[in-house]
């Protein structure tokens, strides 16, 4: 009889691991989410493990951002569509997308998968790129890696300051969840890194913010300054610094080795301070420009401006500079919020800009800024009812209820393998183009006009219903095993 209990009582344990875990406190999470997704979690999360374990190459442990792209590409020199043997997105795995699947994973409980990726990533970032190091933008999952590296993908030699730091942050939230450390100087040689990019000087030669790096021109990108980049490398040296501060392990030692602490985490976050108030806050509208180049200011107004600076500056914060966060949050719906539709149902969520960024008369749902801002909303209404304003705390809770309820329909309507979204509610044919702005960033064609999974919006599908914010450590709701006595 003791055999039969303890047998069941295995494999409910095992059962419990593998089809579930709660990584946020479960009444904060369920708060923000629908019925059925509440209802569902455990089997989204495993869906989201099944997807990103399908995306993995079986060649070098890359994880691929699409699958099933289109064979055509646009040639900007002749004007014309030509075709290839292969998909033109397919075989890519760029290291952002990387960092969501590494959320995913540890927020599902599947931290081996997320260290089998930190491991090569981590290698990587040391291997020689010429005159400099870091992890290029993207890399190709159909080739093994050689002495010399894993072969960068379509960005060719481009290594950026975002992508990187997004990858900071995964093993940032990897390293608070599991209270592990080893880590630890992988990051502080990823600050230190970004401390050595050039940097923004203003003409009383006090330092800005770094520049987005180095890589294959035009243009020259260390003199190309983007916002959204800045608030990355931003949210990694505030979560460095709560852990170094706060951390229940002995891990000055880490800091003491590489010359790195403190004051020198101040310095960077200082500079990024002036830089975004001084120079990108546009006070007209109460929000930020997309960045600086050559040219001066840019201008154009980009959802993630938003989206990422809340939870990483965070609110309170952003009200220290003079800035409010809540006039920010209007923008974003005034500017961004949109409809469009999906096999005629209309579908509700956010664009990466509004119609002046764009230039053209079409507006789409991005999926993965829908995702993040779900999380902007969530972080919003934190703080709303801790300033006591319990009915704006509320309209941003039923919001992210809302925008969580559009992206399960755009699933379910989509019906692609393991439930995964696209990056867009846009589905292009072979020859058709869409951009995420005026000119730049064409939205994936699928092979034959179909819908293309996109590794960055499923993951962000999960964290948003996970009601998780990566870009901090909400030590009230999350259970960080490092901060814990």
């Amino acid at each position: 009889m003791k055999k039969i209990f303890f047998l069941i009582v295995s494999i409910i344990f095992i059962f419990s691991t593998a089809y579930g875990i709660d990584i946020v406190d479960k009444s904060y999470r369920e708060q923000f989410s629908t019925d059925s997704l509440n209802k569902d979690f455990y089997k989204h999360q495993m869906r989201t493990v099944s997807f990103y374990d399908r995306q993995t190459s079986s060649v070098n442990g890359l994880v691929e951002s699409f699958r099933g792209t289109s064979h055509y590409s646009y040639d900007l020199f002749t004007s014309s569509f030509i075709i290839g043997s292969k998909g033109v997105l397919d075989a890519q795995a760029f290291i952002y997308d990387s960092s969501i699947a590494s959320l995913s994973y540890i927020l599902s409980g599947q931290y081996k998968k997320a260290e089998k990726l930190f491991a090569l990533f981590k290698r990587e970032f040391y291997a020689s790129k010429g005159d400099y190091y870091g992890l290029c933008n993207a890399y190709r999952t159909d080739m093994q890696r050689t002495r010399w590296g894993l072969k960068p993908g379509i960005d060719g030699n481009r290594v950026h300051l975002g992508p990187n730091m997004w990858i900071a942050i995964a093993i940032l939230q990897y390293t608070a969840i599991t209270g592990k450390t080893e880590y630890i100087p992988f990051l502080i040689s990823m600050v230190k890194w970004a401390r050595e990019i050039r940097h923004y000087e203003f003409p009383n030669n006090k330092k800005g913010a770094p520049s987005m790096g180095y890589g294959w021109q035009p243009p020259d990108w260390s003199t190309v300054y983007s916002t959204e980049n800045v608030i990355d490398y931003y949210a990694v040296l505030r979560m460095l610094k709560y852990i170094y501060k706060n951390s229940n392990k002995n891990v000055a030692s880490y800091f003491g080795k590489a010359n790195y602490g403190l004051k020198d985490i101040n310095e960077e976050m200082t500079n990024i301070e002036r830089w975004l108030t001084k120079l990108i806050l546009d006070k007209n509208k109460g929000t930020f420009n997309m960045g600086y180049n050559p040219n001066g200011i840019d201008r154009t107004d980009a959802l993630d401006t938003i989206s990422w600076t809340i939870p990483a500056v965070t609110p309170k914060r952003l009200e220290e500079l003079g800035i409010d966060p809540f006039e920010m949050m209007q923008f974003a719906d005034d500017n961004y919020l949109v409809t469009d539709t999906i096999n005629d149902v209309e579908i509700k969520g956010y664009d990466f800009t509004n119609q002046q960024g764009r230039r053209k008369n079409y507006r789409m749902v991005w999926f993965e800024g829908t995702g993040f801002h779900v999380t902007a909303l969530q972080t919003m209404a934190q703080y709303a009812l801790k300033q006591g304003r319990r009915d704006l705390a509320k309209q941003y809770k039923d919001q992210a209820i809302e925008i969580l309820s559009n992206m399960e329909k755009a699933s379910n309507l989509i019906n692609l393998i393991d439930k995964s979204l696209p990056y867009t509610s846009k589905k292009p044919t072979d020859k058709q183009i869409f951009t995420t702005f005026a000119n730049e960033w064409e939205i994936p064609r699928g092979k034959d006009g179909s819908w293309v999974s996109s590794s960055s919006s499923t993951g962000w599908y999960l964290i948003a219903t996970s009601a998780f914010n990566p870009l901090d450590f909400d030590v009230k709701n999350v259970n960080y095993k490092l901060f814990n006595n």
